[in-house]
């Protein structure tokens, strides 16, 4: 009996230590955006080293930008996918494909979101399974264009 009562508790111990890597958020104030930038890599084009978030940001092979993203018809959508983004800590590592850049009206990056090709990836600088609807709504974006 003993050691089962030792068990469950170090089973709670381990789970409670799994909790504490929970899924962190996009903080990103949204009157802050004034520019939006996606750069996508087809996924179908295969390299021999995975694209990190620098080598995706320089070699891209689509841009759409939206320079007043308030202003344009995707801000509700975007609005809504931004509080619902997440990261969710893994150690699992990334072909990075995609990205959603966030800048304020001075120029200045204000978040920066790499993605894979299954939705996981970075923000800023947080690795892991991205929750939400941010990677839907940029490859959304891209259709027609990049594909």
């Amino acid at each position: 009996m003993k050691t089962v009562f030792v068990l469950s508790a170090l089973i709670v111990a381990l789970l409670g230590d799994a909790g504490a890597q929970a899924s962190k958020a996009l903080s990103v104030t949204p009157e802050r955006i004034q520019r939006v930038e996606i750069l996508y890599f087809p996924e179908r084009v295969e390299l021999r080293v995975a694209l990190s978030p620098e080598r995706l940001e320089q070699g891209y092979c689509y841009k759409l930008e939206i320079r007043d993203v308030q202003e344009s018809a995707e801000w509700k959508r975007l609005l809504s996918v931004l509080r619902e983004t997440s990261v969710e800590p893994s150690q699992r590592s990334h072909d990075y494909r995609t990205a959603v850049l966030l800048f304020d009206q001075d120029g200045q990056r204000v978040s920066s979101v790499y993605f894979d090709q299954f939705g996981g990836g970075t923000i800023n600088g947080d690795s892991g399974t991205i929750k939400g609807g941010l990677y839907r709504w940029a490859k959304s974006m891209l259709r027609g264009v990049a594909e």
